[in-house]
């Protein structure tokens, strides 16, 4: 009996949901080792690790980028690995469904599906990665009604209306996560000449950003290099510095939201003020985003119970019901050839 996976290969982090077991036997960074012969040596926390400490010989890389591979033999080597931790038998039939964004071209799925196979899948379906989120959150998305479902991920922020198993109006933009990571490192470079790391930056976010705006005044120190003299220091940031750096990055993310509640025929639009706008992925945490998108639209904004995991769970669930979610599922059309 085949074993199936959803996949969710994410610009920052990696998930694979197991139908059977019913949770994510993976979870991992999106990050590969490379010796100088292009072999893997480690992936995902352990190559995480050595991301700006890897000695000569070893390229730490992050092998997808928007939802795009842009290293193929790292790509494979990683879903070898998640596979290999999550998998009990190395010797499972395994079909799986692989989440793909809105816009990407035949070019970049093609890429996937065969770096998919390439890693050991017998049978890949690819599903758009807002189906699978509105599916792992629970929506009948066959039903003749009209949802809104908004991912932000680490790479991009997308969102479409759903109805009748498939996206009626979807917008996508490059600002999420990374992006207001990398706000956070450029203010605090501009303005007090230290240069942080990404994960220091995303520690900050945690903390002190908001995305309504400042709610008081908090401050945290914040480690990182001195640009001038290179040697380590430490200053202080205000939760008003750090939101009044991200207020252009969320506010894109709520014009794309915007944008396709613009773009929605009034018939879907009417359901709206029942069924909402559902938030999945990583970033919808940010503190204060519902509330905003909710003054910003004036319908209601609800949070997937599990929004990390929604994604790679509804590409699970929608290969439980692949005759229902025909439309949604895309067969593989390559095959390794052995």
């Amino acid at each position: 009996m085949a074993i199936d996976l959803g996949i969710d290969l994410g610009t920052a982090n990696s998930r694979i949901f197991n139908r059977k077991e019913n949770k994510l036997t993976a979870n991992a960074p999106t990050v590969v080792a490379l010796d100088s012969a292009g072999e893997v040596t480690a992936a995902g926390e352990k190559a995480l690790e050595m991301l700006g400490r890897a000695s000569d010989g070893i390229t730490v890389t992050e092998p997808v980028k928007y939802g795009a591979i842009t290293n193929f033999d790292a790509a494979v080597g990683l879903l070898k690995n998640l596979l290999a931790d999550g998998l009990s038998s190395p010797f499972s039939k395994i079909r799986a469904a692989v989440c793909v964004p809105s816009g990407i071209g035949d070019v970049e799925k093609r890429a996937v599906e065969e770096a998919a196979i390439s890693a050991g899948i017998k049978d890949v379906y690819l599903i758009e990665s807002l189906l699978a989120g509105a599916i792992g959150a629970g929506i009948d998305i066959n039903e003749p009604k009209g949802y809104v479902v908004v991912d932000v991920g680490a790479g991009t922020t997308e969102a479409a209306s759903v109805s009748l198993g498939g996206i009626v109006v979807s917008k996508s933009v490059k600002v999420a996560g990374n992006a207001i990571d990398n706000g956070i490192i450029q203010m605090i470079k501009k303005r007090y000449n230290i240069e942080i790391a990404r994960g220091t930056a995303e520690k900050v976010k945690l903390r002190l950003a908001n995305a309504l705006g400042s709610v008081g005044s908090e401050i945290v120190s914040v480690k990182g290099k001195d640009m001038y003299s290179g040697v380590p220091k430490t200053v202080a940031i205000s939760s008003n510095e750090l939101n009044s750096a991200i207020r252009d990055d969320i506010t894109r993310i709520v014009e794309t939201v915007r944008a396709v509640l613009e773009e929605t025929p009034p018939e879907l639009s009417a359901d709206l003020l029942e069924t909402g706008i559902i938030l999945t992925g990583g970033g919808s945490a940010l503190r204060g985003l519902g509330k905003l998108i909710k003054s910003s639209t004036g319908i209601n904004v609800y949070m997937s119970e599990d929004p990390i995991c929604s994604t790679a769970k509804g590409a699970a669930m929608a290969l439980k019901n692949k005759g229902l979610l025909r439309s949604a599922l895309t067969s593989a059309r390559v095959r390794k050839t052995y």
